[in-house]
């Protein structure tokens, strides 16, 4: 959202943001100095939060109104009648389903929907979406950011205590079953029990902390897995690391993945919703299935057994994420959408 606002500001477009005012977005966008209004929306129903984003779109005189989370998109009914052309973005790969709601939202009360991935395209497809109404879009990153330093390795293992020679894998995501973490640590275990001791670094939170940590210790590898919690900057993890991993058991795109790519790491990921569009297996990362532990072993061994094969995977990520997941291409993408949408 302000990779997006920032490309639409800096390209001469005049954009508002309703933003709930306690999260992250409406303290960033109020740093920036962009025009955000507070929108608090307390669920699906609020006729208080349409209403005050019906009079928001007459009083600025909006051209597009384009929905990012779907609390937001179940306003969109309230918008019918205005002279406004209305967008939503969809990010998750489970089906909707089929049936009058799902019209009313997706036919009736947008005139497009973007997809982030082909996999979430098909999941709209089959919750009875019509084809012509959905645009593939992806997710976008400044690429630029993420690239890794010698500098900024050397920095951030010196503070996180790692070896010079230590083997290090990196992975970011909630700590929910969804993510698949319990199966990074099995995997480690079965690495152990063949003498490859990797660090395994985690960032993030959630309500699996407790349980991670009991499965950690369990398996005799807690002594090799930190868990971080938030991480505020995860571009200085991704430089300390020698190996991303990322298996979840479903994904819409996998932002995670695209940010490890861009800073040039060797990626083991699940080959489920819209990760293989980001991966070509044994080209620029490699895919295993969800939930199986022994492959994924064996793809971290291969990786950290062959380094120079490894630093190959890292570079053809690097170079596919930068000419197709660069923030400017998916700020492009939807300005073009919108240039589309007014014309019809």
């Amino acid at each position: 959202m302000l990779g997006l606002t920032t490309y639409l500001h800096h390209n001469g477009h005049q954009s508002v943001v309703a933003v709930d005012p306690r999260g992250a977005l409406f303290r960033r966008l109020t740093e920036a100095a962009f025009p955000a209004t507070t929108l608090t929306v307390r669920n699906n129903l609020d006729a208080v939060a349409g209403l005050r984003l019906r009079r928001l779109v007459r009083t600025a005189g909006c051209h597009i109104v384009h929905f990012h989370t779907a609390r937001a998109h179940a306003l969109s009914p309230w918008l019918r009648g205005l002279s406004v052309k209305r967008v939503v973005t969809r990010r998750m790969d489970y089906r909707v389903r089929p049936g009058w709601f799902t019209r009313l939202l997706y036919e009736d009360s947008v005139d497009a929907v973007v997809a982030i991935s082909r996999g979430v395209k098909a999941a709209l497809r089959a919750g009875g979406v019509p084809d012509s109404h959905i645009r593939v879009i992806p997710s976008g990153i400044d690429t630029a950011h993420f690239a890794a330093t010698a500098e900024r390795r050397a920095r951030q293992r010196a503070a996180l205590g790692i070896a010079q020679r230590e083997s290090v894998a990196v992975a970011v995501g909630a700590l929910a079953e969804r993510k698949g973490h319990i199966t990074l640590l099995r995997a480690a275990a079965l690495l152990r029990q063949k003498g490859i001791r990797l660090r395994y670094l985690i960032c993030g939170d959630g309500p699996l902390r407790a349980v991670l940590g009991n499965e950690a210790r369990a398996l005799g590898v807690a002594d090799n897995v930190q868990f971080l919690g938030f991480c505020a900057d995860v571009a200085d993890h991704l430089a300390a690391a020698d190996v991303f991993v990322h298996v979840p058991l479903w994904e819409g795109l996998g932002v995670a993945v695209i940010e490890a790519l861009a800073a040039g790491l060797p990626v083991v990921a699940s080959r489920v919703g819209g990760i293989p569009e980001l991966i070509e297996d044994g080209y620029s990362g490699l895919l295993v299935p969800p939930q199986k532990p022994t492959a994924l072993a064996t793809a971290l061994e291969r990786i950290v057994c062959d380094p120079p094969w490894a630093k190959m995977l890292g570079i053809n990520g690097q170079a596919s994420v930068r000419a197709r997941y660069d923030v400017t291409v998916m700020a492009q993408a939807n300005e073009a959408l919108y240039y589309t949408l007014r014309e019809i």
